[in-house]
């Protein structure tokens, strides 16, 4: 099964539900820092992330989201050293 690079990024207020989904999100994640993981994730992986993520987040308090990468070292991973047309060139963080 193939797997592709996502950035999941969580805002949870509730210390328990919030060290709950990060203990889940950390046993996919390739790196990571505070509350936003890059994952390498197969579409039956991502789905059940996300489930599980949902069932943590309460309208009003929290965010969930999963955002798909495409940068040259997914590329490289891929064995496909050529530069996608999407790369993301620069990187940046807001928190």
């Amino acid at each position: 099964m193939t797997q592709r690079l996502y950035l999941v990024g969580y805002d949870i207020s509730e210390p328990k539900r919030q060290a709950l989904l990060r203990y889940n999100i950390k046993s996919y994640s390739a790196t990571g820092q505070q509350s936003a993981y890059e994952c390498l994730l197969s579409t039956d992986s991502m789905q059940q992330l996300s489930e599980f993520a949902v069932s943590k987040v309460e309208t009003g308090d929290a965010f969930f989201i999963v955002k798909t990468l495409n940068t040259y070292w997914s590329q490289v991973a891929k064995d496909n050293p050529s530069k996608p047309k999407d790369a993301a060139i620069d990187h940046f963080y807001i928190g």
